[in-house]
């Protein structure tokens, strides 16, 4: 094919080249929702004619209708790269369309792992059959490239695509060994975000299931159905984590079983103060009696000292000094 009869027939086909592009970003979009992973960018592009039409004096191919790949383009871009591997795997096991993975950079470095450069998921998306999409004929043959990538590891492709891999002169050595070092930080720096956010979300699960258990003592008490807010509660159990021994549970069940008027000070104050409406309310009792200097020391928010006042005022204790 010559790159005139290749030039018409790509003009022709950039309709169905747009809307299939369109199609996949689409899919990737649904699969990323349903897996929980938030995007950073998607974006769908066809390649500028005059580029593909260059491609041709560079490779060669038989029909590059069919072999060049990447006349169509979709880039999905994760946060970190555990976000990635949830992606990719929803694509491999998509049965819908035909979806071959063309490139991954991961098994690149696997067999040299002493070099570090570009990184990125390639998938060739075509249908099983020809279809129709909005009115519009897509061809089976037709191919949307797909990259999945980082955001960090999209910033250095941003960086050094056509800078240095693409450059039609060869970037200096230093330049090459600048981008190869950044690429090195960008892999340390991805691991250490994702144990950081492995160590969060222990925490968080911890704190979780803390609260939904002492919520279900504070229903059990007060049987108040009001609006209860998990940021403030999480919060002030994370200030007081040092303040919560392994059975405070256990400890305040019995605290409360032996007092039956705390619940009751508790439901006569609730439509007075948001305060009476969050579990914590209830455990601020127990640390109050336990210990009373280390709960005013630690608690978050000087919104509640009024609502504090009357806890410490209930047990008999003085909250301020003056």
């Amino acid at each position: 094919m010559t790159p005139e009869e290749f030039k018409d027939k790509l003009t022709i086909a950039q309709p169905e080249l747009r809307c299939w592009g369109n199609h996949v970003l689409e899919l990737v979009k649904s699969l990323a929702k349903a897996q929980g992973v938030t995007l950073q960018i998607l974006t769908s592009r066809v390649k500028e004619i005059d580029s593909a039409v260059g491609k041709l004096s560079r490779k060669s191919y038989k029909n590059p209708m069919i072999d060049m790949t990447d006349l169509v383009g979709v880039r999905a871009v994760c946060l970190l790269s555990p976000h990635v591997d949830e992606l990719c795997r929803s694509l491999s096991s998509y049965a819908d369309l035909e979806i071959q993975k063309s490139r991954d950079t991961s098994k690149e470095y696997e067999s040299a792992p002493d070099k570090f450069g570009y990184q990125s998921h390639h998938f060739e998306i075509r249908a099983k059959l020809a279809t129709v999409i909005d009115g519009i004929h897509i061809p089976k043959e037709t191919c949307c490239e797909l990259q999945i990538r980082t955001l960090m590891q999209h910033a250095y492709a941003e960086v050094v695509h056509d800078s240095i891999y693409k450059s039609s002169w060869g970037a200096p050595s230093r330049a090459i060994r600048f981008v190869s070092s950044s690429a090195a930080l960008i892999e340390t720096a991805d691991h250490l975000f994702c144990e950081t956010m492995s160590i969060l979300e222990s925490e968080t699960k911890i704190r979780g299931e803390l609260l939904e258990q002492l919520t279900g003592i504070y229903d059990s008490y007060t049987s108040n159905k009001k609006f209860k807010d998990q940021k403030f509660n999480m919060l002030v159990l994370e200030n007081l984590t040092d303040l919560l021994k392994e059975d405070v549970l256990y400890s305040l069940d019995e605290f409360l079983n032996h007092r039956k008027y705390i619940s009751d000070r508790i439901k006569s104050r609730i439509d007075s103060d948001v305060f009476w409406s969050q579990p914590v309310a209830i455990l601020s009792y127990l640390l109050a009696h336990e210990n009373p200097t280390e709960l005013k020391e630690h608690w978050p928010f000087s919104e509640s000292d009024d609502a504090l006042e009357l806890v410490y005022s209930d047990l008999g204790k003085k909250y301020r000094s003056h």
